[in-house]
């Protein structure tokens, strides 16, 4: 599997992967917004103004906020009834429910041996999977019984963003991707150059480099191209059928179809 990325990644890296999927607009919708999180599988769309986050549905809106924890940092839809809110400044994730109540939040900052952490994502059975800062490591963080469940060797590269499933976890790199499990251990390594932002799907990869947009179907273990819109995209969301880019004034939602060759 290592070596079957490998080539996958030196086709990349020459540009000769077809374009076997596109881009077809959906719908655009007008959104004020200080930052676009997402939308989860229900279609409710995420998004935050003024440090306030909001959940928007067709008749309904639901808002949290707590002022003393700063600025968000980072949300997680994985499970729509257990949302996950980082606030890296305060070193805090808080739960919250369908309706933005929240559940349990952990201090990381109270609890002992201390964490110092920079992203979080939402795990299974309990757990989340963090980055601790001090130690340089990857953790399934078991927060019911505070123990960590498994971990990763220390990482010897400066980590820029994590995505998460309940399975699996990736971690972006300056040359990369690094895929880890639940038991801590590296998976496999994709090196991709000039490597934007990324997000993932189930484990549908989607990623945008500086010659554009691509993914890679878990299935066939293929990075596919796709034709980036011209917009400005200040934040993106995918979800394995769909694309969400948001502008700063309106969410562009993109349908990813197969093209026909």
């Amino acid at each position: 599997m290592r070596l079957c990325f490998q080539l996958i990644c030196c086709l990349f890296s020459l540009g000769v992967l077809a374009q076997d999927f596109d881009l077809e607009i959906v719908e655009t919708t007008p959104l004020k917004a200080d930052h676009f999180w997402g939308v989860d599988v229900y279609n409710q769309v995420y998004f935050s103004k003024n440090n306030v986050f909001y959940k928007s549905e067709k008749n309904n809106n639901f808002e949290f906020q707590d002022l003393q924890l700063g600025d968000l940092s980072s949300v997680d839809l994985l499970n729509p009834l257990k949302i996950l809110l980082f606030y890296q400044d305060a070193n805090t994730v808080v739960f919250l429910d369908n309706r933005l109540n929240e559940i349990e939040r952990i201090n990381f900052n109270t609890i002992y041996p201390y964490k110092n952490v920079e992203y979080v994502n939402l795990g299974k059975d309990n757990s989340i999977w963090l980055f601790n800062v001090d130690n340089q490591e990857l953790e399934l963080y078991d927060y019911e019984n505070n123990r960590i469940r498994n971990k990763s060797l220390p990482l010897n590269k400066t980590i820029k963003s994590q995505k998460c499933n309940y399975n699996f976890c990736w971690l972006q790199d300056e040359s990369g991707l690094q895929k880890f499990n639940i038991y801590g251990s590296l998976v496999n390594r994709i090196d991709i150059e000039n490597l934007i932002r990324f997000d993932n799907f189930k484990s549908d990869l989607w990623f945008e480099t500086k010659i554009g947009f691509h993914i890679l179907k878990s299935e066939t273990s293929k990075i596919y191209d796709l034709k980036k819109p011209k917009i400005n995209a200040e934040q993106l969301h995918f979800n394995g059928q769909n694309l969400y880019i948001y502008d700063g004034k309106t969410l562009h939602n993109y349908k990813i179809t197969k093209v026909n060759n």
